[in-house]
């Protein structure tokens, strides 16, 4: 999930899970597919800076069962 734009050419992602808020990507646009998903509540919680690793992936969880089958949320985690 793309969270904020560097510049033209890069943004910042993460999930979540791999990439928590405290660890994000730094990726370049031309190497991610489009989605035409926006979530307002996350972009209001990020503007508030209270946005959570557990409203990412909360958010993420349907979107990702439906290209990658039923799982429950901690079900792909160790541990």
């Amino acid at each position: 999930m793309v969270l904020y734009t560097l510049d033209a050419e890069f943004v910042m992602i993460g999930d979540g899970d791999t990439r928590k808020l405290d660890h994000l990507k730094k990726k370049r646009r031309k190497h991610l597919g489009a989605c035409p998903i926006e979530c307002r509540e996350l972009i209001d919680l990020l503007n508030k800076g209270q946005l959570k690793d557990s409203d990412i992936r909360k958010v993420l969880f349907p979107i990702a069962n439906q290209t990658t089958g039923e799982m429950t949320p901690n079900e792909n985690r160790e541990g």
